[in-house]
């Protein structure tokens, strides 16, 4: 793995700086509420800008951003967080691994911010992850979730794991696509340094989930990464 440059350790200096700012704000609104905007107008764009990382956006015309979504993206990268933080118009969560929310500080402000965590220990934990971040994704705010699991190794959309369509259809929330292309370039997966560049972020038009129902989840599934990999093909919201 590569090690760090000039700009990625100026990208988690300031990371820590905001942990601190995000944390002690919880305790004048436990809700995370005040510590997500903080997350979205101060941490996301100032790690961007100090990367060196321009983002474009496209689409978003057909989203109505008072209503919860589960947002679906592809996953190139360590930015793709903070791209998604700071060009989305509304407030999220994501959906994270449970052992992310034990490292100290960074694990700590994942369970005060009310990030959902997902247990993976076994499939009887993973199906309660799922039922719990299904019941509160239907009250708001958004979840992000990534169905690759994890940063593509080559830049290329992988294959979609199921829980997120399980959770989509158990929710009844419509599921926003969305593609980003380029952030490979910025950060690829075993590489610490950070290269300056443009991302683009395609917004797709949301897909309901009311006629979907379990046994039809791949289909659902394949939907949506069809959806995100033409994006990722033409540059242009679908």
């Amino acid at each position: 793995m590569k090690g760090f440059n000039g700009r990625s350790l100026l990208m988690v200096f300031w990371t820590v700086i905001w942990t601190v700012i995000g944390l002690a704000m919880i305790f004048i609104d436990p809700t995370g509420h005040a510590f997500m905007y903080f997350a979205r107008v101060g941490w996301a764009p100032q790690v961007l800008w100090v990367g060196g990382v321009r983002v474009v956006r496209r689409g978003g015309e057909g989203a109505d951003w008072r209503r919860p979504y589960i947002v679906a993206s592809n996953h190139q990268s360590q930015v793709d967080i903070p791209i998604l933080f700071a060009n989305l118009p509304m407030s999220i969560r994501f959906l994270a691994k449970r052992s992310l929310f034990y490292i100290p500080v960074f694990g700590w402000s994942l369970w005060l911010a009310r990030f959902v965590p997902v247990d993976r220990a076994s499939s009887r934990k993973a199906r309660k992850s799922i039922d719990a971040a299904a019941e509160k994704v239907r009250r708001g705010p958004s979840l992000a979730v990534f169905p690759e699991g994890t940063r593509s190794p080559d830049g290329k959309l992988q294959a979609f794991k199921s829980g997120a369509f399980v959770m989509a259809i158990k929710s009844g929330v419509p599921i926003l696509p969305i593609a980003i292309r380029g952030s490979y370039n910025i950060v690829p997966k075993h590489r610490l340094g950070v290269k300056p560049g443009t991302v683009e972020m395609i917004v797709g038009t949301p897909i309901e989930t009311a006629s979907f129902d379990l046994n039809s989840r791949e289909k659902l599934k394949s939907t949506v990464r069809d959806r995100i990999q033409r994006m990722l093909e033409t540059g242009e919201p679908i």
